[in-house]
């Protein structure tokens, strides 16, 4: 077995195909000698695809999740991390036929690498929904059997051949984690581009996955003079614990009353827990609050007012270091993190809530900061954060409440009561954003529920499963907190031909992480344009209204509806404000209207409520909404300007910022605070708002990276309101 591996692919591509320099661009595929794999057959493989010029093979394990080999994502000798891969990288999943259009393309959004084995999985920015993933095999390779690789590597005669290949492979030797193998059938060996390729048995047409391929003598592949033959795959047979628990979306972080850290994995759509780890180390010091930023790192402050940075750095055993990085907490111990910056605490006797604003993944004193004070009243036992400037928390009486943040002072937060009564149990609330709620209570049981609607204030639409707990018992952390859905800012654009684009931004870090454009049309030239949701667009063409559905936005797709919701829509601009209200502005006429269904089919009905509410004077080159009837807008003279419309249609205005906003050519916000602004070279700038409700400039500042998000952007641009649902973009 060790001659199998005695020569790699290349040390940085291990088995990666080179497309661009060597094959003029062209795609590259499939097992040497082999035959052709029929149309529709194996679905589930992945042709991967690292940077601009690399390739290799993979299989689908899950709607949102590809296996392949690490080496497919390595540059140079850099290891591969977890985290994003080191350049732009996506698969085509479920498409034998590299010439026609079936499967589906995804970009790859982060990679979780195994810690011992040359195997990695791969996250997708979206699930493929309609090719059904392999199932790993749960049995050893025998020596006795013969199995089946498929994959998109060269091929004996081809270079860049168009089809998946396939071919039969004797199982030579088994060890611990790898399997050695030689072709079974006429001429099949293992060529570049055949990395990460799928090894699986078959049983009653039924595939299941044992390995995916790590090397290859590469004997008779075009090009290669080796003589000696063999490949070897690392073995998946018996991953399916390790996958389970890396595929599942709820991780859940605690502290026991010794001062040891707990890890746990939940599989949100069953409850399911697929894994639970304490940690042999204390932390060594008495936790008193902590909140979970992202997949590694933890803040926890201690009785005597410290807050400590947590870096996770192995999770099986859980491992980590602790970094001081600021003091003056003693007072609060109750603390919890939205996802989109937002860090919220609330001290011990006066029942203040206060938040600051985290602008870095790994924050220091320095990354923690614009200290603002909300309000007073908030005297919940436990709390958690649902969403983008949302808190929910239990009362000592029995209720469950929802709060939304605005900025700050008694009129910049609302509550909604979700139950009058049977919330008294749970010790600890945690959510990781999406609808999905856990409690415990003091008897260490963790129940779960799903709130269909985690943004309307009611709680009517909560599921709770009584009968089916995580655990009716085991959970006795003095602390808990959930890693969050961390969100995204959704960023649709228009062109003048007609092609919708869609970008999605990391609102802490400025990062873009996914980035596409429509190949189909509109069929017009779009003129005024309002997100109402993550899959609902109303675009306007002249006077005419449409509705647009989202359908993927990645690869983008929609569909139009074929006739037009109304005539008489002759706005220059469309911002919606995620709370049902849309406005439109036509010279310098506001118009508000009520949105009265998720996807209005008849602006007649579904768009109601037409009102004039400002007659004239809002002659402004931009408008965005910001949140439940507040409005932004540049002036040609460089002012900001904030506008805050009431329910009965008043309006009032305040200006944050009195010059430096000339120039701009859009502005959009998803609310929160956060302001985006285009210039004429189609440069978008980031700018957090600490008090976005406060009237005051002060607070404004550029903020990541250097304000600058990226260029190249469309002049017609419109955010989704972190305060709209239904809401798909919730993911990490």
């Amino acid at each position: 077995m060790s001659a199998h591996r005695g020569r790699r692919w290349g040390a940085a591509l291990l088995g990666a195909t080179v497309l661009a320099s060597l094959l003029g661009g062209g795609s590259a595929q499939a097992v040497a000698g082999a035959q052709p794999v029929p149309d529709g057959s194996y679905r589930f493989n992945v042709k991967v695809t690292f940077g601009a010029e690399l390739a290799c093979s993979g299989a689908l394990v899950d709607q949102d999740w590809v296996v392949t080999a690490k080496s497919c994502f390595a540059t140079g000798t850099t290891p591969v991390v977890a985290g994003p891969p080191s350049q732009p990288s996506s698969v085509l999943v479920g498409r034998t036929d590299l010439t026609g259009t079936t499967g589906q393309q995804r970009s790859v959004t982060s990679l979780k690498p195994h810690p011992d084995r040359d195997l990695v999985l791969v996250r997708l920015s979206e699930p493929v929904t309609d090719v059904a993933p392999v199932t790993l095999a749960s049995t050893a390779p025998t020596t006795e059997e013969t199995l089946t690789a498929t994959g998109y590597g060269r091929t004996a005669t081809e270079w860049v051949p168009d089809r998946l290949h396939q071919g039969a492979f004797a199982v030579d030797a088994v060890a611990a984690t790898t399997v050695a193998l030689s072709g079974a059938s006429s001429g099949a060996t293992l060529c570049r581009g055949d990395a990460g390729a799928p090894v699986f048995r078959e049983s009653a047409g039924v595939a299941t996955l044992v390995a995916v391929v790590t090397s290859s003598w590469q004997r008779g592949c075009l090009g290669e003079v080796e003589t000696r033959d063999g490949a070897t795959g690392t073995r998946v047979d018996d991953l399916a614990a390790w996958v389970a628990e890396e595929t599942a979306d709820v991780q859940i972080f605690g502290v026991q009353a010794d001062g040891r850290l707990t890890y746990s994995v939940i599989d949100s759509a069953t409850g399911d827990l697929r894994a639970n780890r304490t940690s042999t180390v204390a932390l060594g010091f008495a936790p008193k609050a902590m909140a979970t930023l992202n997949e590694n790192t933890i803040l926890i402050t201690d009785t005597g007012g410290i807050m400590y940075r947590v870096d996770v750095t192995g999770f099986d055993p859980l491992t980590y270091t602790t970094t001081n990085i600021a003091t003056g907490y003693s007072p609060y111990n109750r603390m919890t993190y939205d996802g989109y910056g937002s860090l919220y605490y609330i001290h011990g006797t006066t029942n203040q809530l206060y938040r600051r604003t985290v602008t870095s993944a790994k924050p220091t004193g320095a990354d923690i900061n614009r200290p603002t004070f909300i309000s007073t009243g908030f005297s919940q036992k436990t709390i958690t954060s649902p969403g983008a400037g949302r808190i929910l928390g239990t009362i000592s009486d029995g209720r469950l409440l929802s709060y939304r943040i605005y900025g700050n002072g008694d009129s910049a937060w609302t509550v909604g009561e979700l139950a009058k009564t049977g919330w008294a149990a749970p010790t600890h609330l945690l959510s990781p954003g999406g609808g999905v709620y856990y409690a415990r209570n003091a008897a260490g049981r963790l129940d779960r529920y799903r709130d269909a609607n985690p943004l309307d204030g009611i709680g009517t639409d909560i599921a709770a499963f009584p009968n089916d707990p995580v655990s009716v018992s085991g959970w006795d952390q003095v602390l808990l907190s959930a890693r969050p859905w961390a969100g995204v800012v959704s960023v649709f654009g228009a062109k003048p031909d007609g092609r919708l684009s869609y970008t999605a931004i990391d609102p802490v870090t400025g990062a873009k992480r996914v980035t596409t454009v429509s190949a189909q049309t509109l069929g017009f030239s779009p003129k005024a344009m309002a997100t109402l949701n993550s899959d609902t667009l109303l675009v306007t063409n002249n006077s005419n209204l449409y509705r647009v559905d989202i359908t993927s936005t990645d690869p983008l797709t929609f569909t139009r509806s074929a006739e037009r919701l109304g005539g008489g829509w002759s706005h220059d601009r469309l911002v919606y404000d995620g709370f049902g209200s849309l406005f439109g502005q036509a010279g310098s006429v506001l118009r508000r209207y009520t949105v009265t269904k998720a996807k209005p089919a008849n602006a007649t009905t579904d768009i109601t409520n037409n009102t004039v509410v400002i007659e004239s004077g809002l002659g402004v080159p931009t408008l965005a909404a910001t949140g439940k009837g507040r409005l932004l807008a540049t002036t040609n003279a460089g002012v900001l300007a904030a506008y805050t419309i009431d329910p009965e249609g008043g309006w009032s205005r305040e200006d944050p910022a009195s010059s430096g906003w000339g120039g701009v050519t859009s502005l959009f916000s998803p609310g929160g605070g956060h302001y985006y602004r285009r210039d004429a070279s189609g440069v978008v700038t980031g700018w957090l708002d600490t008090s976005p409700y406060n009237g005051s400039g002060t607070d404004l500042t550029a903020y990541v990276p250097a304000g600058t998000s990226s260029t190249g952007w469309d002049a017609l641009l419109s955010a989704k309101p972190y305060d709209s649902w239904p809401d798909s973009t919730r993911r990490w």
